[in-house]
């Protein structure tokens, strides 16, 4: 959508130009950028053009930062002129699932993009890091409230948004209590939040290893993958995982939507089968089981699950207008 989502495939469309370095005029300096290349396609790896490319930088800037173009009819893109960064890229058809991801851009010359494979579907599906619950922090517990007064003050501060802050209690808490997995937990959400996602996923790495047994880590070790790129390698953590989870509902939707971002379709609709099985007024799983059906050509099994799902209550909304207007064109075939 991985890779980070995937860190979750993602690319840059049309528009190919070369950076070249001016003499800049008096008291004035020329800003370096770079540039970032790749190919869309699907699943069968051939190009898709048209594909409208949303870039948004998520660096710092004093103003938004927004381009926008398409692919070209090979499905290839080429972009230069963009900030050093991070930079989030939206790729959106009519027909396929709309995927997201992010990737860092360097100075001079291209960062080059994996292929970004889209999947038939409507387009409204889920990006990349979506259908991965993270809890913001964990309150203090009875384990955790031995770090006294300075625990609560790092959860007060992470809560507000005040990483900075957060960050250094945490770790003055974890040099005397290294084995606090609480503590792990939140610090590896305080260098989420500031996109720091390797030492992200250490922190929660050592959050599985103190407390196999609880999920929250292992889906928030994958979330972090994905949003670092690396899409492939999050599935295969929540799969490798998912065993110790067989009756955890949250973990097996969640592990099967990152199959899904990394186009395994078919440990995916395994997942969202369990899923369903084990929490049968969760209507999700029934939406994005229906998805993988149009992919496959399935279609009277895909409106039987588009019907089924309609026909619940507490969707997502923007996938009840996705699913009716996918069941009105099945109907139509």
């Amino acid at each position: 959508m991985t890779r980070r989502f995937v860190r979750y495939v993602t690319s840059l469309a049309a528009g190919m130009g070369v950076a070249l370095l001016l003499a800049p005029p008096a008291g004035a300096q020329t800003r370096v950028t770079g540039g970032v290349r790749g190919k869309v396609v699907d699943e069968q790896g051939a190009g898709v053009p048209d594909v409208k490319i949303d870039m948004d930088f998520l660096g710092e800037s004093r103003q938004k930062i927004a381009k926008t173009q398409q692919s070209d009819k090979k499905g290839g893109f080429v972009r230069m002129g963009l900030l050093e960064g991070r930079w989030k890229f939206t790729f959106a058809k009519e027909g396929f699932k709309t995927y997201v991801m992010e990737m860092d851009i360097s100075l001079g010359g291209f960062s080059e993009s994996p292929d970004v494979v889209l999947h038939p579907g409507g387009s409204a599906a889920a990006p990349a890091a979506s259908g991965q619950p993270v809890a913001a922090v964990l309150p203090p517990t009875p384990e955790s409230n031995k770090a006294g007064e300075t625990y609560t003050k790092a959860v007060e501060a992470a809560q507000a948004g005040r990483y900075d802050e957060a960050e250094p209690m945490l770790k003055e808490i974890l040099a005397q209590f290294p084995d606090l997995a609480p503590a792990h937990y939140n610090l590896g959400y305080v260098y989420q939040r500031k996109k720091d996602w390797k030492a992200a996923e250490a922190e929660y790495q050592r959050v599985t290893e103190l407390e196999p047994t609880k999920s929250d880590a292992f889906l928030a070790l994958a979330a972090v993958r994905e949003m670092d790129g690396r899409m492939q390698e999050a599935a295969d953590g929540v799969l490798a995982a998912a065993p110790s989870f067989a009756q955890d509902a949250k973990f097996q939707f969640a592990a099967a939507i990152m199959c899904l971002n990394a186009g395994k379709n078919a440990e995916a609709e395994a997942g969202l089968k369990k899923a369903a099985e084990l929490d049968p007024a969760n209507p999700e799983p029934y939406f994005h089981l229906a998805t993988i059906a149009v992919s496959t050509n399935r279609v009277p099994e895909a409106v039987g699950l588009l019907e089924k799902y309609l026909a619940m209550s507490g969707q997502v909304p923007a996938n009840v207008e996705t699913a009716k207007a996918l069941r009105a064109a099945l109907k139509k075939k």
